[in-house]
């Protein structure tokens, strides 16, 4: 009985949840699923409550899980190959600021700056400046 309970203090003391991904990774792995068009696993770095915003402070209409999968459905169906590279990225605390160039979507490229805010190993705010 004593081994069994020590056994199961150990277990319970040693099963350590593994740690968070950091924001460089969980905005790379979106980036990675973007470029897929993988829409389960783009949707799934970030949170419940995500919210896009422009850099004058309005709040863009995909907010939450539901419209960010809606609308990036719709942009994976009417551009097939839609994909952005990471121009230039910056890390510092919870943010990552990333120089984008998107193809895919008209007859030129063009850029975009992101700035993905990060909170527990989701991406919960972005902001976007275009052009």
């Amino acid at each position: 009985m004593l081994v069994s309970l020590a056994l199961t203090s150990l277990l319970a003391v040693c099963a350590v949840p593994p740690p968070e991904p950091s924001p460089e990774a969980v905005v790379q792995k979106q980036v990675d699923a973007y470029n897929a068009h993988d829409l389960d696993a783009f949707v799934a770095c970030y949170g419940d409550v995500i919210q896009f915003r422009t850099m004058d402070g309005k709040v863009g209409p995909e907010q939450g899980l539901t419209p960010l999968r809606k609308a990036y459905e719709g942009i994976f169906k009417r551009y097939p190959k839609v994909r952005v590279s990471v121009l230039k990225r910056i890390c510092q605390g919870l943010f990552v600021i990333d120089q984008e160039e998107a193809e895919g979507m008209g007859p030129e490229p063009f850029t975009v700056t992101a700035i993905y805010e990060t909170w527990h190993g989701k991406i919960v705010c972005v902001w976007f400046i275009q052009r």
